[in-house]
């Protein structure tokens, strides 16, 4: 199952992360997987070559796997068409797909 969070902080959306995998079909079939990893992979690229964010933290664990993307909380608005639009993405697909994507929301604090 892939677990994406969606971090807030004070109703800003400032981060997201994606972990695990759908195990929808076999690896290099599955496009479920397929699917989330494109519009992640177009976040990190949206945020670090087009919004050219400074702050922008982004952690890999191939291993697990784990994709977290992070933000600062002033820069939110001037992200926001970008965020909402692979947040909507993300959740049509689990949506559509609910034995293998599932979204949370978490608070976090300053």
């Amino acid at each position: 199952m892939i677990r994406i969070t969606l971090f807030y902080q004070e109703k800003k959306l400032v981060g997201i992360e994606s972990k695990g995998h759908s195990n929808y079909a076999d690896k290099g079939s599955d496009i479920i997987c397929a699917a989330v990893s494109v519009l992640i992979q177009s976040l990190m690229l949206g945020l670090s070559e087009i919004a050219r964010l400074d702050s922008l933290v982004i952690n890999i664990n191939d291993e697990v796997p784990v994709i977290k993307i992070s933000w600062l909380k002033k820069y939110s608005e001037k992200i926001s068409l970008l965020t909402r639009t692979i947040v909507e993405s993300l959740k049509i697909i689990a949506a559509d797909n609910p034995d293998y994507v599932k979204i949370q929301t978490e608070e976090i604090k300053q």
